[in-house]
């Protein structure tokens, strides 16, 4: 492959996250705000359904596609096949998730009323069924993309290309939720349907542009790479038995639960807390802190190989925990001005770390990117699922005992100070030289215990 075909190929698997950004925007940030505010679910329920995109990896699905994708190939491709699958399972039922929410009945519904009705609820289980399917496809197709880049990038290029990938995601995310919030200003679900039914033709062929081309047939095919093939159940055993990949994952886990469990609880702190309506939350949130996240993974993506991984992330967690900090003070001050400004410092905090914490998943990786980065990506996912959903749980648990919203997002924004804080902690423990040691070690132990049977 020519040094500029390959440039372009780059470029266009940097393109693949655009259209997941249009999606996860639209269910974390629109959706998500609709059926808190507009339908009266409680948010336990509103943020537990969003988290179930979560529950597949949880369950294994990223260790197992991450192996799946090492080991077997679809006519001479590894990656692609399981990327495509993904994304067709994203698409389809996001399509469908709005017009479910509209369905679920127990919105409004006093709390002790409630739990006969979520038994028989149908439109609930639907949507439940919706949200599990979008993350079947979103952990599958994620995961195979990493690993795609993994298999492709060059170590020394893997922060530049996940800084742009993730770049174009949040601002394809601050684009399309600017867009949308000037449709809803005349809000219907007839609307909010039609938005989904857009945005996931649009996913579709950003996907199929961006991956269609970029792996080449048979390139990891051959002997040097199928004698260190192993089973999924030799890989989960090689996991459970490595302390410093059980570390990093623990690492992992803690600092995306940092990143990311602020991410549903923004619009309706701004609806709940500031009295803002749907066409004023989003375009706030995801313009200023998002935009500010942007300029900064691009900042730190560029930079990453001076400074390195470990600054990086340092630098992101500090500026996270003031701008959680700030945001606090905003709340209780009913401040639109200091609330922006703690947006900003948040969103520096944000693009800094969560460039350098996902450049440091996709190093980490000792030449076997499929199941390694399906480790990695389980345990974000598992800090997803507990960052939304116990986000959920504090919100309404903390507004039941004090009838106060700012006393219930404060309580979420503090977690989420000490898990920036424990994740700075955690950090200098991190060495790549021992993880690769260790499993490589592992890996000779386990395939010449599968030669010698």
């Amino acid at each position: 492959m020519n040094k500029t075909l390959k440039t372009i190929n780059l470029i266009r698997l940097c393109m693949f996250q655009m259209g997941f950004g249009l999606m996860l925007g639209f269910v974390q940030d629109i959706l998500n705000r609709v059926m808190i505010k507009e339908l009266l679910l409680p948010a336990t329920i509103a943020l537990g359904l969003i988290s179930l995109k979560e529950l597949m990896a949880i369950f294994g699905v990223k260790v197992w596609i991450g192996n799946l994708s090492d080991r077997m190939s679809f006519f001479g491709y590894r990656r692609t096949p399981y990327i495509l699958l993904g994304l067709l399972s994203c698409v389809i039922s996001f399509v469908f998730s709005p017009s479910a929410a509209y369905e679920v009945k127990v919105g409004g519904t006093a709390f002790s009323e409630m739990l006969p009705l979520l038994l028989t609820d149908i439109g609930l289980w639907k949507l439940c069924i919706i949200f599990l399917m979008f993350g079947f496809g979103l952990q599958v197709a994620t995961t195979a993309y990493y690993a795609l880049i993994a298999d492709t990038v060059p170590e020394e290029h893997i922060g530049k290309i996940t800084a742009a990938s993730w770049t174009l995601m949040v601002l394809t995310a601050i684009i399309s939720n600017w867009n949308i919030g000037n449709y809803l200003k005349v809000f219907t679900p007839e609307r909010l349907t039609q938005v989904a039914e857009i945005g996931g033709l649009i996913t579709l062929c950003f996907g199929l542009f961006a991956v269609l081309g970029v792996e080449q047939r048979n390139v990891e095919s051959g002997p040097g790479k199928e004698k260190h093939s192993i089973t999924f159940t030799q890989s989960v055993r090689l996991l459970s038995s490595s302390p410093k990949t059980l570390q990093f994952a623990l690492y992992i886990f803690i600092s995306i639960f940092a990143l990311f469990a602020n991410e549903v609880v923004m619009d309706p702190f701004g609806a709940e807390v500031f009295g803002m309506p749907v066409s004023e939350t989003t375009k706030l949130f995801k313009p200023v802190m998002g935009g500010t996240q942007l300029v900064f993974m691009l900042v730190t993506g560029f930079l990453l190989s001076r400074i390195g991984f470990k600054r990086g992330a340092f630098f992101g967690n500090t500026f996270s925990a003031i701008g959680f900090a700030i945001i606090i003070i905003a709340g209780f001050r009913i401040d639109m001005n200091l609330l922006r400004t703690g947006l900003v410092v948040t969103g520096m905090g944000l693009g800094a770390a969560s460039v350098s914490n996902l450049s440091m998943m996709m190093n980490m990786t000792a030449g076997r990117s499929g199941i390694y980065i399906g480790l990695w990506g389980t345990a974000q996912s598992l800090a997803i699922f507990i960052g939304h959903s116990g986000a959920g749980v504090i919100r309404d648990l903390i507004y039941i005992l004090s009838g106060n919203h700012m006393w219930a997002y404060t309580a979420i924004f503090v977690v989420e100070i000490l898990a920036f804080t424990a994740s700075s902690i955690v950090l200098p423990h991190i060495s790549k030289e021992a993880f690769e040691e260790e499993s490589h070690a592992k890996m000779t132990e386990y395939t010449e215990a599968a030669n010698a049977g």
